[in-house]
């Protein structure tokens, strides 16, 4: 004797459209005796129970004409994900020639169905009888049952009032239906397992009773789950975001516009986790795990697990340039952000703010004439303007050399520079903390690797400075400036020289050209406040220094 089923409740809302209301004045009673009648139908079978959550008003006309599109507008209607069915209710057809689909529609394997009421010309029994096939036929559609061409069962194509029950078959599947749902709709491994026992069932439904195009269905469906690593809805693709989600990820991008990133993070993760195909969710949980937790390797692979799926997307390549930026991997960070520029030159049209961000990345890894040429993209903007100018700081500083012009070869690779402004910023570093050893052999290197360089003789000129040789500081400094008259740096050196040697005529000429180009130059200031001391010089020079700072000159 085979044991009983596990008794199961599930919780059934209903919508009734304004024809069935116009029809029944107490609708809500009649469906909540209709659940009860259908309930004691599948009580003994399969433990089940249907209890009525809520019976709510439809603001819908039309009864006439096919369920399908009356199906779709229930499903936008209510998602249903806090219960186990939604059920939507029309009026009766004007006639019924016995085929179910004309009575009700359901999805196969989805969530929702659609009933017409049934008019009171039938005796109260047929009446009845007929009104528990209709809801069962449907609700067995939801969990994967075909129908079943023996014409005896509730699964029938055609309605007969002698049907009565599901064959053992489908009974087996609507049980493993019951066993892995509704957690099936959502986690992947538990849909996985509702289609290896779902197939075994429908793989046992041989013959012509079954044959056709919904077994077919059935089983391609499970082979896309075994083969899917994401959950898949009803219709074998991806599952959309219900209009329920779409209101939280409403909320969500309010959050985080409001500042409250952490809680808009916390929010998302449900919808991140059950919709890892959607463009809009993915994007934003990248962006998200960027801002809070850069230094995670699960926000990496994050990122790139969305650019997997979205390779076309180019704020996924900045986000993940931003996580190389913030370890200090430069070189992938430049990866990705050449990436991200082919993602925008492949679409019609860019917005010029996107063009702006991706050049404040570029400078950020010190790829400046990339930074350069992306903010050009987008003139006007207050952003673009600020890379162009902050772009030319960093030339003047570490004398790089000038923006090739169209059509000439560049003197130095734009690839490669940002490896040489990184190398020019340690050397400095490595100076001032008293390391000359490491500084020149760094220095050696470079002059291999970047022969002829202005930058290499920049760092040359401060070796000499700091070892006191002089006249070679001053060598390699002129030899900077032949190279890029506006290198502010070996001005400033040579300045400092041409004080330490009392040559002021020298002195004065490059702490200007210092301040000329670069007036926040502060230590510039003082070096010529102390050349012009007991000239007439240093008080138009108090002046500049007021207007420039606000504040007297030390």
């Amino acid at each position: 004797m085979a044991p009983s089923p596990a008794a199961r409740v599930l919780r059934v809302r209903v919508y009734a459209d304004v024809d069935h209301r116009a029809r029944g004045l107490h609708w809500e009673r009649a469906f909540e005796a209709w659940l009860q009648r259908a309930s004691e139908a599948v009580r003994g079978p399969l433990g089940v129970t249907f209890e009525l959550e809520s019976a709510r008003a439809w603001e819908r006309r039309g009864s006439d004409g096919p369920l399908e599109p009356v199906l779709e507008a229930l499903e936008s209607l209510d998602a249903g994900e806090d219960v186990d069915l939604v059920m939507g209710l029309v009026a009766a057809p004007v006639s019924f020639s016995g085929a179910q689909h004309e009575l009700g529609f359901a999805r196969v394997l989805g969530r929702h169905c659609v009933l017409r009421g049934l008019g009171g010309e039938l005796p109260v029994e047929a009446r009845q009888r007929l009104e528990v096939a209709v809801l069962l036929h449907e609700w067995a559609h939801t969990l994967g049952a075909p129908h079943v061409r023996d014409g005896r069962g509730w699964m029938s194509p055609k309605y007969d009032a002698g049907q009565k029950g599901f064959d053992a078959r489908t009974l087996a599947l609507l049980g493993a239906g019951l066993r892995h749902l509704p957690g099936a709709r959502v986690e992947l491994e538990a849909q996985k397992a509702w289609a290896r026992e779902l197939r075994g069932a429908v793989e046992a439904m041989t013959g012509p009773a079954w044959e056709g195009p919904e077994r077919d269905f059935l089983l391609e469906w499970t082979e896309r789950v075994r083969a899917s690593s994401v959950v898949l809805g009803p219709e074998g693709t991806p599952r959309s975001l219900t209009p329920l989600e779409r209101q939280r990820l409403a909320e969500v991008i309010a959050l985080e516009k409001a500042g409250r990133p952490e809680v808009a993070a916390e929010a998302l993760e449900p919808l991140a986790v059950r919709h890892p195909q959607d463009e809009r969710v993915q994007l934003l949980a990248c962006y998200l795990a960027v801002r809070l937790t850069p230094g995670l390797d699960a926000t990496r692979e994050r990122c790139e697990r969305a650019i997997s799926r979205f390779p076309g997307e180019p704020s996924l390549r900045m986000n993940v340039a931003l996580l190389h930026l913030h370890a200090g991997r430069f070189d992938e960070a430049r990866d990705s952000l050449v990436a991200a520029r082919r993602n925008l030159e492949a679409r019609a049209e860019v917005e010029p703010a996107q063009w702006a961000d991706l050049a404040g990345l570029f400078l950020r890894a010190h790829c400046v004439t990339w930074a350069e040429e992306t903010a050009a993209r987008a003139p006007g903007l207050a952003a673009a303007a600020a890379v162009l100018e902050q772009a030319a700081r960093l030339r003047r500083q570490v004398a790089l050399p000038a923006r090739a012009e169209a059509g000439t070869s560049p003197a130095l690779e734009p690839a490669r520079e940002g490896a040489l402004v990184r190398a020019v910023s340690d050397v400095e570093a490595l100076l001032h903390a008293g390391s000359s050893g490491p500084a020149r052999e760094r220095i050696a290197a470079l002059a291999q690797a970047f022969p002829a360089s202005a930058s290499v003789a920049l760092l040359q000129c401060e070796l000499h400075l700091f070892q006191g040789r002089l006249d070679s500081a001053r060598t390699a400094c002129e030899r900077v400036l032949a190279l890029r008259e506006d290198a502010v740096q070996a001005h400033l050196l040579l300045g400092v020289l041409a004080t330490n040697t009392r040559a002021h005529a020298r002195a004065r000429k490059h702490l200007e050209r210092v301040i000329a180009l670069e007036p926040s130059r502060t230590e510039a200031w003082h070096l010529l406040a102390r050349e012009y001391r007991g000239t007439r010089q240093l008080r138009t020079l108090q002046a500049r220094y007021r207007e420039q700072f606000a504040r007297d000159l030390p």
